[in-house]
């Protein structure tokens, strides 16, 4: 929890630990790329006034950095600072005030999601089949001649289970830091050639473009019967 109100901290830490949680609490933005590092949390609730930086900024060098939800719990409510803290790679947004129950749905909600498909070695959505070990796409027998690149595309929004993922949080899940060059053109050029891999189902694309965000799968994800 990166909160630099000590008082709302301790109080949501309270609250949180009682459901059963173990929580680690940060009061700065440094102090949380410290805490990330080195803890590996299962989700980040992170506000966006803190002393030395904005929450936008650290969630978006979070999310460089560690695979786990994020949570923006913040004053900040207008559509504008919604839309941003989406683009900077949060799963979620809440406003303050929030009510302890609500927080606490939100949080389960994040930790189904990241967990659901940590334990299946394949995922089926519309007519395709999904080969997470060998990172291998089917429709029917017949294989897709996909990229690396393009398997790791369609994985990454696959795993947001129809919510939408930011183009800068998609640059960031598929190239490392060493391809930091790959422009915002290059991912659209990529996500243009996949389309047309992977067809579409009952007249829907499987990935739909989000205009001023980024993107999301389209088609309903389930494990593999």
């Amino acid at each position: 929890m990166v909160e630099d109100d000590i008082s709302l901290r301790r109080e949501l830490r309270r609250g949180l630990e009682e459901t059963g949680w173990a929580v680690s609490e940060a009061a700065t933005a440094q102090a949380a790329r410290r805490l990330c590092l080195t803890e590996s949390p299962d989700l980040v609730i992170l506000d966006v006034g803190l002393p030395d930086g904005d929450g936008f900024s650290l969630c978006r060098a979070l999310r460089e950095k560690i695979p786990c939800p994020i949570l923006i719990l913040t004053g900040f409510g207008s559509d504008d600072d919604v839309v941003l803290g989406f683009q900077s790679g949060a799963d979620d947004y809440v406003t303050k005030p929030c009510s302890l129950r609500v927080l606490q749905s939100r949080i389960r909600a994040l930790l189904r999601r990241a967990d659901r498909w940590d334990s299946t070695a394949s995922l089926c959505s519309g007519d395709l089949h999904f080969d997470l070990i060998h990172k291998m796409i089917f429709r029917g027998s017949a294989e897709l001649l996909v990229s690396r690149t393009e398997f790791d595309l369609c994985l990454a929004l696959l795993r947001q289970n129809g919510r939408i993922l930011p183009r800068e949080a998609l640059l960031a899940a598929v190239w490392d830091d060493r391809e930091r060059f790959i422009s915002d053109n290059t991912l659209s050029v990529h996500i243009s050639r996949l389309r047309k891999k992977l067809g579409r189902y009952q007249d829907a694309a499987y990935i739909e473009t989000v205009k001023g965000i980024g993107y999301r799968w389209n088609v309903e994800v389930r494990k593999e019967p």
